[in-house]
């Protein structure tokens, strides 16, 4: 059985720990074993991971705080005789994961792009300008493989230190069948916040820099002047979300916000939603983008946003311009139409979990 070390995860379940998580799911769990590391604090769903074999190993230092106690932490959890370390990445931050699993000889050392910018809301310019000075030192020895969710994720985490022909893009899949619409769910749930009727505009993500709320409220409040029945549905947790709430009050828009919280049903709430609003301010290429056109809805991305993600004719890019927004989100509740099943287009293009983890389960068995 292979054995495969991935960092790191984290709690609000954000795009890297859902992939991670939802590989672990489909994974052949009798020729693969997931370990996992997170440098956060107690993950809610630790127990889980824990029922199916997983092993959580929770991690204090970081390498930029306390670089002796980092390197003694992550020695005793990598001596574990582990096969595969997978390194998931937004930005560089350090190459002691890398240089500490040669050490200890794990013959298969991948890093893997997840974003296209510094996702972290303090100090974010010194961070950027950390990423910079590292990767003028990569080298296409720090690692045996190399991969990418996009060409954009590619393109900022690695220019042109890695050969493009080293770089191996491996889709954001999903279990796309279970985010196929249904009208039953979408009943459930707009029942459950008392919006049966009401015109909903979606969002799934951490309340952070990079996902932008602060511009989808000042567009929500717009398009609420010109339509009554408007409604926004925010799904996520994060540092900015006291800030955002914030700003939804002073705007008199309580009444007409909701707040999920993180949720494990991100699925059945796509089906409540009349369009889906990303207007990240960068992005690898996100995960809840797919799950929203597999469900049919409309969505309406920052032109930030590599045209990658648009899997369906349901993705329209704009860019960050508040009247923009709210004339494109009043027109397509003009136009509004049922949804279609967009299940098999998605499907073909590679991003079917149960299709694609064969791709990933190749990658582990590379010798």
């Amino acid at each position: 059985m292979k054995r495969i070390i991935h960092f790191s995860l984290a709690n609000s379940k954000g795009g890297i720990t859902q992939y991670v998580l939802n590989n672990w799911k489909y994974i052949d769990k009798t020729r693969f074993q997931f370990d996992m590391v997170t440098f956060g604090g107690q993950l809610d769903f630790e127990g889980d991971l824990q029922k199916e074999g997983c092993r959580i190993f929770y991690v204090k230092n970081r390498a930029e705080d306390d670089l002796e106690q980092f390197q003694k932490e992550i020695l005793e959890v990598l001596s574990r005789g582990y096969d595969t370390v997978h390194l998931h990445t937004s930005y560089w931050k350090s190459f002691e994961l890398e240089k500490l699993a040669k050490q200890v000889g794990i013959p298969q050392i991948i890093v893997h792009a997840h974003n296209t910018g510094v996702f972290d809301d303090s100090e974010r310019e010194e961070k950027q300008q950390q990423h910079y000075r590292l990767l003028e030192n990569l080298t296409p020895d720090i690692a045996t493989d190399f991969c990418a969710c996009s060409n954009a994720a590619a393109n900022w985490l690695y220019e042109d230190k890695i050969p493009k022909e080293k770089i191996q893009i491996l889709n954001n899949a999903i279990d796309v069948e279970s985010f196929m619409f249904s009208n039953q769910k979408r009943k459930e749930y707009r029942e459950r916040i008392g919006w049966g009727n009401k015109f909903i505009i979606g969002h799934v993500g951490r309340f952070s820099y990079q996902k932008n709320h602060e511009f989808l409220i000042e567009v929500f409040k717009k398009v609420v002047e010109k339509n009554k029945d408007a409604r926004l549905l925010l799904i996520g947790k994060g540092p900015l979300e006291n800030k955002v709430y914030s700003l939804v009050k002073r705007y008199g828009l309580i009444d007409k916000v909701h707040f999920t919280g993180i949720c494990d049903d991100v699925n059945g709430w796509l089906q409540a939603m009349d369009m889906f609003a990303l207007p990240s301010r960068f992005e690898g290429l996100p995960i809840v983008a797919v799950e929203a056109q597999s469900s049919g809805l409309q969505c309406l991305l920052s032109d930030k946003i590599t045209r990658e993600t648009k899997i369906t004719d349901r993705v329209s890019f704009l860019p960050l311009d508040i009247t923009l927004w709210c004339n494109r989100i009043l027109l397509l509740k003009a136009g509004e139409e049922d949804r279609v099943n967009c299940t098999e287009q998605i499907r073909q293009v590679g991003y079917d979990i149960k299709t694609y983890i064969k791709i990933l389960e190749e990658l582990y068995e590379k010798d």
